[in-house]
């Protein structure tokens, strides 16, 4: 279980303050958020309906006012004159002169900019509000639908109307066709009167398919993006829903004309609705902002008086629980832990004393001791040897036995210069390539192959380290196995760790036959194993510290592969 410094539970308890105050003006300011988007919502929807009667009111005047025309006495007589060689008399020119006054009238009435005009098939004449207009059949049966439609080649709406009204042909069986239209202007000027009433937001007419749209000036960016979001959802006759563009949220609100078909669509900046309450957070923010200072400082002095010097005293407690007896605290200020400083650094003192006393007495055994295990080495070696030129001689092999002659005499002569203890790995090599070669006169099958870095070369190393390594590779792995016979030394050196490794093709070793002789290598010096392995790996761990000495693992040969490893340790 984790304990807790007094340092930390009162900064808990400042928070434990600060929480519930914190957690009740969130839940205070989610309501006021809420009860107000609900109120601002309600007002975009009133003024939007608003909007949305004025267009569709004087919309359905204009649809009105076609279906009228149809039924004026005047506009019949239109219908049925009779032109004598396709030019009219003066009647017909009265008429056509009175139906231009009554259009021109009906226009007027009407709170749209609007063009009227009536079509007689029968007698192939159009009248407008400046008399007679150019009539052509072909277009007029292929425009002429009976519902409003946005013309976007002239930026207008058109609605027909027809007299009689039949299920097919509307245009080639109607006697009377009348025309309605009024451009986007109209809609603009509605639309802008409205975007004046409110800041920030906008509104403007979308088609149902989403590619087309009305824009009051300067909403046109806005509408655009608006359109792409809206294009791509299923939308009712009438809702709201909050889109987000740029990193700005935006309430909007639309309703379908029944007239024309076209969605009003309006929005408003979130932000700029919640600016009172942007306001009072910005005050409550500040008042958390005082009081989170002010904490701060408490836990500043708390930090400072307490905490500071009991880290200070446990630094101190722990480095020498590492071994450092030089640690001292530094003594600062006047207040209760100077006196606690004071006993710290004399108790420490007198500790780094006894102790130095006792680590000069520690060295002076570890330098027997490494010396008592450098030679145990030298009688091993040297039995071995002899037993070979006994054997030699037996079999009257002069040669190997001048050659292990020889090659004894720059052993001994090696191992007699004890001016220096610590030697070269490259020295060390050479002892065992003479070693290989005195081998090698006793076992023709027996190859050998070396490969070592320069900077591996170069290290310093105990004496007489890598040849009980190479002997034991040959005597329990290369002798016992009439097939085995090949030696791989190879190492490397890189980053503070040094390794080498001597590899042989022999039966080798089971894994738990090498954990146990991992294990006993650790133990003391017994007869269960040999006194080789063991005087490595113990030398490894007195030059070298606890994390070196000698690893077995398994040959890729089959063999057993033996590396002793170390670090950098010591003066070079």
């Amino acid at each position: 279980m984790v304990k807790m410094n007094s340092f930390a539970k009162v900064n808990i308890l400042i928070l434990i303050l600060l929480v519930p105050l914190l957690t009740l003006y969130m839940i205070s300011n989610r309501t006021s958020v809420s009860v107000l988007e609900r109120h601002i919502r309600e007002s975009q929807m009133d003024r939007l309906n608003y909007l949305y009667k004025q267009l569709d009111n004087n919309v359905n005047q204009l649809s009105m006012m076609a279906n009228m025309l149809l039924r004026d006495p005047t506009v019949k007589e239109f219908r049925d004159m009779e032109l004598y060689e396709n030019d009219m008399n003066y009647n017909a020119l009265k008429t056509v002169q009175t139906i231009s006054q009554k259009l021109m009238l009906q226009s007027v009435a009407n709170a749209f900019t609007n063009s009227v005009v009536i079509y007689a098939p029968k007698i192939g004449r159009a009248v407008g509000q400046s008399s007679l207009v150019y009539y052509d059949a072909g277009d007029i049966a292929q425009r002429a639908v009976p519902d409003w439609r946005y013309d976007a080649a002239r930026d207008r709406f058109v609605m027909y109307a027809f007299d009689p009204i039949s299920e097919r042909g509307l245009a080639e069986n109607a006697r009377l066709i009348v025309e309605v239209g009024f451009t986007a202007d109209n809609i603009v000027k509605l639309l802008d009167n409205n975007d004046r009433a409110q800041s920030g937001g906008g509104t403007f007419l979308l088609d149902p398919g989403g590619t087309a749209s009305i824009v009051p000036v300067g909403s046109a960016s806005m509408a655009d993006r608006l359109k792409v979001e809206l294009g791509g959802k299923t939308i009712q006759s009438r809702g709201y829903d909050t889109i987000e563009i740029d990193d700005v949220g935006y309430f909007v609100n639309y309703m379908q004309s029944e007239e024309l078909g076209w969605y009003l669509v309006d929005y408003v900046p979130v932000q700029d609705i919640l600016t009172p309450i942007t306001e009072s957070r910005r005050y409550f923010i500040m008042f958390a902002s005082i009081l989170l200072v002010v904490s701060l400082l408490i836990s500043y002095v708390l930090y400072q008086n307490i905490r500071r010097p009991i880290k200070a005293l446990i630094r101190g407690v722990q480095q020498l629980k590492k071994g450092n007896y030089a640690a001292r605290i530094p003594v600062k200020g006047d207040n209760e832990f100077t006196f606690l400083f004071h006993k710290f650094n004399d108790m420490a003192e007198e500790i780094d004393l006894l102790v130095g006393k006792v680590y000069a007495e520690q060295l002076r055994s570890r330098e027997a001791t490494l010396k008592q295990l450098q030679s145990q080495i030298n009688p091993h070696f040297l039995y071995n040897c002899l037993a070979f030129m006994k054997s030699m001689a037996v079999l009257e092999e002069k040669e190997a036995i001048i050659a292990m002659s020889v090659s004894l005499s720059k052993y001994y002569r090696y191992t007699t210069r004890n001016e220096q203890q610590l030697v070269a790995v490259r020295e060390e090599m050479a002892l065992v390539e003479n070693y290989l070669r005195i081998q090698g006169l006793q076992m023709k099958r027996l190859s050998v192959s070396i490969e070592l870095p320069d900077a591996l070369l170069d290290k310093q190393i105990p004496r007489l380290l890598i040849q009980p390594v190479v002997e034991n590779a040959i005597v329990h792995g290369i002798e016992p196995c009439e097939t085995a016979g090949r030696i791989v030394i190879r190492g490397s050196s890189a980053n503070g760790e040094n390794t080498i490794v001597v590899e042989d093709d022999g039966p080798g070793l089971t894994e738990e036959g090498r954990s146990a002789l991992s294990r006993k290598i650790n133990l003391p010096l017994t007869d269960e194993i040999g006194c080789g392995l063991w005087n490595v790996h113990q030398r490894l761990g007195y030059q070298f510290g606890g994390r070196s000495g000698l690893r077995f693992e398994a040959s890729a040969a089959g063999g057993l592969t033996t590396i002793l490893h170390w670090h950098d340790s010591i003066e070079e």
